[in-house]
């Protein structure tokens, strides 16, 4: 090559650079130039998108909220808590355990005792009382809860009493209750037992907090969700003795059954309607980007028979698209950071995954409009122009 060529080709590829350039700034500031002249309807595009992604976004989210409200609901009522029964034959330490497996939010071991709890208000009407673990205070302390609480030491000082229980006596948490007997014994708590549908057994009880050493507990009782598929075995897995009489066997049964015997919460929540959300929104999106096009066919064809390329005017209008595509999803944006802050779905979707939920109907509907920008584009030609501008 000689050395005039050597000097030319890397000025011709600065000129071709140059050129590429100046073609998109003139891009950029034709797409600047038509939003801001409202060529391009940019506002009124991006209200409607808004509302749309908006609408659609909260039609999704209150669908997961009703669904964890109605799983809420059901662990709270009992329904997700198992009671196996089987007399003098549970094992403390091995209910216990059972409160570190998967799907198992607490569990503990209760007992009958001989004597009963009769206070000096109301003699006639004592009081029956189980020995309970720590376990299976925590179970009843979260009774009307869909959570657990924490308990501390001072909680386990004195006894706990039921809802029903404390109210015939007149007495509440931290108080000393007098007894019959003489003395007085401290309230270390009340626990909510609701008449809605519960075993019965609890529902005017006293518990006494004993050590879990030991394995001849009558009952297990264990808080869960979600049910795990094992349940049973893990019940019995409890059992520290099986008798030789195979006729004796332990019973399993729920808390509260008046709620079904199973809540499908996972399948309720792949099944809702408006799963489809980002569906719908990618469809409306598209028709609404590949309408925005096609309104402007005539001026776009006029421009490419002025020699316009129709890639610069196919970037011009994703850019316009952008713009008010992308200012309808910020506008929306504070509706998922409300979610996130102020909507506990936690107990069915933890909130990284509702984040991901929710960004689909804004994702879906920046692809909607740039599609349908892109083939509006596609379908506008040049040589129809004498046709946009008959039927105009």
């Amino acid at each position: 090559m000689s050395r005039e060529q050597d000097t030319v080709a890397p000025a011709i590829d600065r000129d071709t650079a140059a050129t590429g350039r100046m073609r998109l700034r003139g891009v950029v500031d034709e797409a600047w130039r038509d939003i801001v002249s409202g060529t391009s309807h940019a506002f009124m595009l991006m209200l409607i998108l808004a509302a749309l992604v908006g609408g659609l976004s909260a039609a999704d989210l209150f669908s997961i909220r009703s669904i964890a409200q109605q799983v809420d609901r059901y662990i709270a009522s009992g329904a997700s808590t198992y009671v196996i029964e089987f007399k003098g034959r549970i094992s403390g330490e091995a209910c216990e355990r059972l409160s570190s497996v998967d799907g198992v939010l607490a569990s503990g071991a209760l007992r009958s005792k001989n004597d009963k709890v009769t206070s000096a208000v109301l003699p006639s009407a004592s009081i029956p009382s189980l020995d309970a673990t720590t376990g299976a205070l925590g179970v009843f302390a979260s009774s009307t809860r869909s959570g657990t609480v924490t308990l501390s030491t001072r909680d386990y000082d004195g006894i706990w009493l039921s809802s029903q229980a404390a109210q015939s006596v007149n007495a509440s948490a931290g108080s000393q209750l007098a007894l019959h007997a003489g003395g007085s014994v401290r309230i270390a708590g009340v626990f909510q037992y609701p008449d809605d549908g519960r075993s019965s057994n609890y529902q005017y009880v006293a518990l006494s907090q004993v050590p879990v050493d030991a394995n001849d507990f009558d009952q297990c009782v264990v808080k869960t969700w979600p049910v795990p598929d094992a349940l049973q075995a893990l019940l019995q897995s409890t059992v520290s003795s099986w008798p030789s009489d195979a006729s004796q066997q332990p019973t399993i049964s729920q808390l509260n059954a008046t709620q079904g015997s199973k809540l499908d919460a996972v399948k309720a929540f792949r099944e809702r309607q408006s799963a489809l959300a980002p569906l719908v929104m990618l469809v409306i999106a598209f028709f609404i980007g590949f309408a925005v096009v096609r309104v402007r066919r005539l001026e776009l064809a006029s421009a490419m028979h002025c020699g316009e390329p129709k890639t610069a005017l196919w970037l011009q209008m994703l850019l316009e698209a952008l713009v008010w595509c992308c200012s309808a999803i910020l506008v929306t944006l504070p509706l998922t950071i409300w979610a996130i802050t102020h909507m506990d779905t936690g107990i069915i979707i933890a909130s990284p995954t509702l984040v991901g939920i929710l960004s689909r109907v804004p994702a879906a509907a920046l692809a909607g409009v740039l599609a349908g920008v892109t083939l509006a584009m596609l379908v506008t030609r040049e040589r129809d122009l004498f046709r946009y501008f008959k039927n105009r």
